[in-house]
Order: C-alpha cells, then structure tokens, then sequence
C-alpha cells in the first residue's frame, strides 16, 4: 500500500474523483428512493391521524447510512484525501437495506385519507346490514353496545387504516349514544356512532372518518351527515340468511 491510498493522506485525484462520482450516485438513488417515506414521515407528524400502514423504517435507516457516508466522502474529496473504508461502506449498506425494503404494491392509495373512508363506510354498512338482519328476525336490534362490537369486530378488516402520528393503530370501535342528535365525543376514525331506541324498533349509524388528518362525521356530496338507518318493518318477511352479506 503506498503512501498516496493511506486513509487522510492525500490520492490520486482521479482515483478519488471515479469513487466519489460511482458512491454518490449510489447514495443518490437511495435517497430517492426514501423520499417518499421522509414526506410521509413529516404528514404524520404535522397531525394527530392519518391514513396507511407505518414509514418503512428499513428504508429510513437506509438513508440516514447513505447520507452520513456521502458527507463523509464529500469531506475527504474536498480536502484531497482518501475516504475512510467506513463511508463507502455505509453507502453499501443502504444500497442493500434499499433493495431489501423493496416497494410494497398500492402504497400511495393505503395512504389516502379517501380510501379509508370508504373502506370505513363499507365496514359500517355490514354491520348495518347484520343489525337490520337482527331487526327483522327478532323484532328489534340489539339493545347492548357489546352485540354491537361483535358485529364491528367481524365486519373489519385486518389491517389498522388509521394511526396516530406516533405510529400507534387505531382500532374501530362502537360509540353507543344516549340519542340520536348526540355527538360522540371525541371523535375517533373508524367509530360508529350508534343509537338504539329502547325498545329495540330503529337505530341509526354515523361514521367517523378522517378528514385533513382530523376525525369527522362523514357527509355527503351534498354536505349532509351520513346516516345508516334501520327500523323494523312488521310487514317484511325475516331475512333469509343469504340476504346479510357475509363478513370478511
């Protein structure tokens, strides 16, 4: 090893030129790579919900590797010396932590504020849709909220839809009101805010979702609340049990 390749003495100037322009363009493309999940990163932060699975933290660690190793290399090549081992090495790392995160398929729409609404409101109308089961075989709904949560606990899905900007899931959950007009408070995305009368006869449904990263009762195109309604219809026949769609 000559005098010229000792890591802080100075090297040959295109030698250090060759490895700084293949490194950084190395770094360059995990740091592209990552930009995605800095910004969504930086969405969670600025509110108390959003919508999506948690950053790929892999890919994050990746990129703090590549730029500190990138740093370090740009340092050595402005002052003429040789890059310490460790700083193409981080880069290297990235590269590979980079590959193994890889891109998970519809990312973008898991991370819509739009899409977890819908699905919010497709959970809601199956339980909906049991609960009027339930109204016209027996002659009334349940009038306990754990029935409810039953229902709510096979109507969804596996995957959280919301978390906090801590990263934590938010579960759905039942918010039994004492009236129809009630507000549940607070507002949590995913509720059902749900009313059953005494006897059993009606109930309505509203849905909390998420709007600009603050949870909302959902409204229409036209801006009126959403309302999931039920009562019992005497002159119905009972439902058959092809007539409640099926849970997931």
């Amino acid at each position: 090893m000559t005098a010229g390749s000792t890591v802080g003495q100075p090297s040959p100037l295109g030698l250090r030129l060759v490895h700084a322009v293949v490194f950084l363009a190395f770094a360059a493309g995990v740091l592209v790579a990552s930009r995605v999940e800095w910004l969504h990163v930086a969405h969670a932060l600025g509110q108390p919900f959003h919508a999506g699975a948690p950053p790929r933290w892999l890919l994050l660690g990746a990129s703090l590797l590549s730029a500190v190793g990138s740093l370090r290399l740009g340092v050595a090549l402005a002052r003429g010396r040789s890059a310490p081992g460790w700083a193409s090495g981080a880069i290297l790392l990235g590269v590979v932590g980079t590959l193994a995160a890889g891109r998970p398929q519809g990312l973008e729409e898991t991370r819509s504020e739009s899409a977890a609404n819908v699905e919010f409101l497709r959970v809601a109308r199956r339980v909906h849709l049991a609960m009027v089961g339930e109204l016209q075989a027996h002659g009334g709904a349940p009038v306990e909220p754990e029935a409810w949560r039953s229902a709510l606990a096979r109507a969804e899905g596996r995957e959280a839809r919301v978390r906090t900007r801590t990263f934590q899931p938010v579960a759905p959950q039942v918010v039994w009101l004492p009236s129809e007009a009630a507000v549940p408070e607070p507002l949590v995305p995913g509720s059902l805010a749900v009313h059953v009368t005494p006897d059993g006869v009606g109930f309505t449904v509203r849905v909390v979702g998420l709007v600009d990263g603050r949870p909302a009762l959902l409204r229409d195109d036209q801006g009126a609340l959403l309302v999931l309604r039920g009562l019992y219809n005497p002159d119905l026949p009972p439902p058959t049990e092809q007539a409640v769609p099926p849970t997931p």
